[in-house]
């Protein structure tokens, strides 16, 4: 049985601003409680990891920074722990992604109904391809 690597490298972080505006110029839109998912498929070669991840919270609905950063604390790990789907997903069809998800529920809910969203998202993340 092979040990796999939970981690979340810079390498995987998303923070080209020529390709988050891209993202919310021209990416496609998912919606599925509690997030709002943009996202693009890449061709180009010049990352080594299926996928380029970014996450985001309204200051509007958070004022204080502290909530923000615990929101985005929580979906950056149920993303780090389930990546291994989004990459199989990937992997099988050989694409490239970037993936900017932005937090849209009004109260801050527990780590397990993020983690359960993110997972819906990435269904549909392989829905969409399968259908292209």
């Amino acid at each position: 049985m092979q040990m796999r690597r939970h981690t979340f490298k810079k390498e995987e972080r998303l923070k080209s601003r020529k390709i988050i505006s891209e993202l919310f110029e021209s990416g496609n839109i998912i919606h599925s409680y509690p997030f709002k998912v943009l996202f693009k498929y890449s061709n180009t070669e010049n990352f080594i990891n299926p996928a380029q991840f970014a996450t985001s919270v309204s200051k509007k609905n958070y004022k204080k920074a502290v909530d923000r950063n615990r929101i985005k604390r929580k979906i950056r790990e149920a993303y780090r722990l389930n990546k291994h789907l989004l990459y199989e997903i990937l992997n099988q069809n050989n694409q490239k992604l970037y993936l900017f998800v932005i937090y849209t529920a009004g109260q801050d809910l527990d780590y397990e109904i993020i983690e359960k969203g993110l997972k819906i998202v990435f269904q549909n993340l392989d829905n969409k391809t399968t259908n292209n």
